[in-house]
């Protein structure tokens, strides 16, 4: 091949050198192998279930999976991977190979046959892509469906379309303007009953226009008639089109009335679109451009002392003094650059890449511009400074208030400096085009091949309370296997690694299967299995097909949903919001729990605990430790409110890494409900811990 492929393989074969002759092969035609091999069915599943596979080579044997085998593991998994069955002369003696595609082979080819072997596979691996472009292209295609529909339900103008004289569909503005309520109301109407008597004519003849000329016909002034009998002024245009592949025709209606004030309209749209005390554009407006088009840098410009000096000045100065500051960089700005008064003393400067403005450049000299500026406003004179954060915004997947929060967030540390500084925002290190960091390497190796050897295991540690043993809790751990020192290790080490390259996903499900299993095993004795809380990672919040696969497990396993809580770090929720609080909600359909962890250390906790209303929140065990040594009551005082508030939206609070005796004693002033650490008991492998211990 002229251009090598990367081929994700799994060879299930216990004989080495038929493994060797076969990768021999294929990378003598080019291709690249990311290889797994196997002859134990464990082991097979956990790659095809964790593994990005392209092609299964299977070679038949006793005491190795079978081709049905195989298949049940593919589809149970949900994925499309294409099984070839390698034969060789002593099965083609015995058997038919054609019998293998009834088993569920995709094909099959002769080891011994190495053009043979080569063209399976490359014809494999090309209605593989044909299918995944299809698959796409469908995907597509049905995105492109919903945002037409969406469009069609959210814009202002009044759309309908008409099939043989019957409304087919009326956008919610349509029924807004001829007064009726739901869509079926309009079902059986005809459209010329939307006119009066002496109008019905008129309206025929352009339709009848607008179907013989194939195309839209220029708008015509009518009557039309609302649900009370009103009549008002419309212009009308319509065109051929096709609904649910039937021939239509899709009408737009327009209020005069309304037209005539197109005039006021724009003027509205200018006081939108600019901000009157700078004459620099609104935020709103900054906004709806940086998402059309974020191909450059963002500058995010703070003024330091802006609070002070509005306290000190009132509002009416502040008006004068943000005129002011806004005059000192206009000038610095080409005609490509968009600057905006984004919020109290914020401003907000978008640089195109078209432009011939150098965003750092640019940035140190508004700096040194507004620190040697003698501001004067009210009668009085006075100086300030400013801090200014910039995020080069390249990367097309991010939406507008990503792009501005990575600038914020760069501002905030120039702040945290000392101020009357730039600072570029660094993004974090991440996995780009399949290179791996080097000092992320053993990691990932390790994590990739525990998931496809099994090599993981569980330590659950219990959560206790001191009033009741009605419910037993543990939180589950994750442990790995190191190879190489023969030495269990927690997954925490390997987290930040596992999530920058997208792996942790597949751990916190491999987690989740091992405690659903325990559970059911419990509870195939005839006892109650005890409540599982189990920490998920940054990649399943934000996993669109997570929950499907969660409700799925559920299923399989026929648990109640209440022996599972699923915990999201403060920090993960806070940066994936709207994901998070999106499976919060479906989680409770399935009646799982949900607890926010690592809780309390943001100065908007509380604000997060109101919108996410979790069933438990976790007090760090560090950040006890640090508030019982401290001395700020402020700062004690301030998560005693946050516990008590949580306690009022009936969540429960659990004091987690409680480890020392100090501890122990301080945290029945936060409103602890439930204890988990060593102080309480270690974890261990086995949930048979006795929770009557400890009650009261």
């Amino acid at each position: 091949m002229s251009d090598p492929s990367v081929i994700n393989l799994l060879i299930v074969d216990r004989s080495k050198s038929d493994i060797e002759h076969i990768v021999k092969t294929l990378s003598g035609d080019g291709y690249q192998l990311n290889l797994i091999h196997t002859d134990q069915a464990n082991e097979a599943r956990n790659a095809i279930d964790y593994q990005p596979l392209d092609l299964i080579l299977l070679r038949p044997a006793e005491d190795s999976p079978t081709v049905p085998e195989v298949r049940l593991m593919v589809a149970e998994g949900g994925q499309d991977i294409p099984i070839v069955v390698v034969v060789d002369d002593e099965y083609r003696q015995q058997r038919k190979p054609a019998r293998l595609l009834e088993e569920g082979a995709d094909n099959y080819c002769y080891l011994d046959d190495a053009d043979h072997l080569v063209a399976v596979v490359r014809k494999e691996l090309h209605h593989l892509q044909q299918r995944k472009r299809g698959q796409s292209f469908e995907t597509r295609f049905k995105e492109s469906e919903s945002r037409a529909q969406a469009l069609l339900e959210n814009t202002q103008e009044a759309i309908a379309y008409i099939h043989e004289g019957v409304h087919a569909y009326a956008n919610p503005a349509y029924l807004h303007l001829f007064g009726y309520n739901h869509k079926e109301d309009l079902a059986n109407i005809q459209l010329v009953h939307m006119v009066p008597p002496t109008y019905r004519d008129a309206l025929k003849s352009v339709l009848r226009r607008s179907i013989r000329s194939g195309k839209a016909v220029e708008p015509v002034e009518l009557v039309g008639v609302r649900s009370n009998g009103q009549t008002f002024p419309i212009l009308l245009e319509c065109a051929p089109t096709r609904m649910n592949d039937e021939p239509c025709t899709q009408i737009i209606v327009r209020d005069v009335a309304q037209e005539k004030n197109a005039y006021n309209q724009q003027q509205l749209e200018d006081l939108l679109k600019y901000d009157d005390a700078t004459g620099l554009y609104s935020r709103r407006y900054f906004l709806e451009t940086l998402e059309i088009d974020h191909d450059g840098s963002v500058l995010y410009i703070l003024f330091t002392d802006y609070a002070a000096i509005r306290y000190a000045m009132g509002f009416e100065a502040i008006e004068q003094f943000v005129l002011e500051a806004a005059n000192l960089f206009k000038a610095m700005l080409s005609l490509e650059d968009i600057s905006a008064h984004f919020a109290s003393g914020v401003f907000a400067i978008y640089v195109p890449e078209n432009s011939p403005s150098e965003p750092l450049a640019m940035a140190e000299r508004i700096r040194d511009a507004v620190a040697a500026h003698t501001f004067h406003v009210g009668g009085k004179i006075f100086t300030t400074t400013c801090c200014i954060g910039i995020c080069k915004a390249s990367d097309g997947h991010e939406s507008a208030v990503q792009i501005l929060s990575h600038a914020d967030r760069a501002c905030e540390i120039a702040r945290q400096k000392g101020g009357n500084r730039v600072e570029v925002y660094a993004p974090p290190k991440q996995e780009r085009k399949g290179v791996i960091d080097p000092q992320d390497e053993a990691a990932i190796r390790l994590i990739r091949n525990a998931l496809t050897k099994g090599h993981l295991s569980l330590n659950y540690q219990p959560i206790v309370s001191f009033e009741t043993a009605d419910a037993a809790r543990y939180k589950v751990y994750l442990q790995i296997l190191d190879e190489e020192t023969n030495k269990l290790q927690p997954v925490d080490k390997l987290g930040a690694a596992a999530v920058r390259y997208g792996a942790m996903g597949a751990l916190d499900k491999w987690t989740i299967i091992r405690g659903l299993s325990a559970l059911m095993e419990i509870q195939q004795t005839g006892a109650s299995p005890p409540i599982l809380f189990v920490r998920i990672s940054r990649n399943s919040i934000t996993d669109k097909e997570f929950f499907d696969w969660l409700n799925k497990r559920f299923k399989d396993s026929r648990l109640p949903g209440q022996h599972l809580v699923l915990e999201m770090k403060e920090d993960n929720v806070d940066e994936c919001f709207d994901e998070a609080k999106l499976l919060r909600d479906r989680l409770r359909e399935l009646g799982c729990g949900m607890a926010l962890s690592h809780f309390g250390g943001r100065a908007h906790s509380d604000r997060l605990l109101k919108e996410m209303m979790p069933d438990y929140i976790k007090l760090d065990g560090n950040l006890i430790e640090k508030l019982t040594k401290t001395k700020d009551e402020n700062s004690r005082q301030a998560i005693a409110e946050l516990a008590q508030q949580a306690q009022e939206l009936r969540a429960q609070v659990v004091a987690a890494g409680v480890s020392t005796a100090p501890q122990m004693a301080s945290i029945w002033q936060f409103g602890v409900n439930l204890v988990q650490g060593n102080m309480v008991a270690e974890a261990g492998p086995r949930l048979d811990f006795d929770f009557k211990q400890y009650a009261s």
